[in-house]
């Protein structure tokens, strides 16, 4: 957990010991040699789900594993396999990465309760943006990326880092200032 920055290891929501259990990335069965494998061994969120709570992340994903689909929070070209909109959905980013599409569905990564997570945090960092030049965005995608004074990462930072990073992109004039008052949606502002 605090190798993770108490992050869950497929959504990004905050854990702590009592809402989360081990995760393995290579299921115990049929893979015995990893059970114990520190490389296998992951944290993530949902240690007990409520009743009728929708299931996500390592629960949903249970026993399914497969090489040639499956992407692992633990390469190093997973981020860059995904994208996120400013209402919190999830995509491959691109179109034809059947792997990531196939993880985002069997993780459950874009059900309604993910996606209102990372919209929550997507908007607080989109506060004011209108008052933001791209180099006080680049500052806060920077924040965003580090552990605060506890080695915790804010919930939701790729998302958050992935939405501002797509503002500072966009080619000057574009980005999306609203008239005050008016507050970002994902309507908006969209996410490629």
């Amino acid at each position: 957990m605090v190798e993770q920055g108490y992050i869950c290891c497929y959504c990004g929501r905050r854990v702590s010991e009592a809402d989360s259990h081990i995760e393995h990335l290579k299921p115990r069965c049929p893979f015995r040699e990893e059970e114990v494998n520190y490389g296998n061994l992951l944290c993530s969120c949902q240690r007990q789900v409520e009743r009728r709570e929708p299931l996500h992340c390592g629960t949903l994903k249970g026993d399914w594993y497969d090489e040639s689909l499956f992407v692992s929070p633990l390469k190093a070209d997973c981020e860059t396999r995904f994208r996120f909109a400013a209402d919190g959905a999830i995509y491959p980013r691109r179109d034809e990465d059947r792997g990531a599409r196939e993880t985002i569905g069997r993780l459950g990564l874009d059900i309604p309760k993910l996606r209102a997570m990372r919209r929550k945090a997507i908007d607080g960092a989109l506060q004011d943006l209108d008052s933001l030049t791209d180099d006080d965005i680049l500052r806060l995608v920077d924040a965003f990326a580090r552990r605060d004074a506890d080695g915790r990462h804010a919930e939701c930072c790729f998302a958050v880092g992935y939405v501002l990073l797509t503002l500072v992109a966009q080619t000057p004039g574009s980005r999306p200032y609203l008239p005050s008052g008016d507050s970002i949606s994902a309507s908006s502002t969209s996410v490629s």
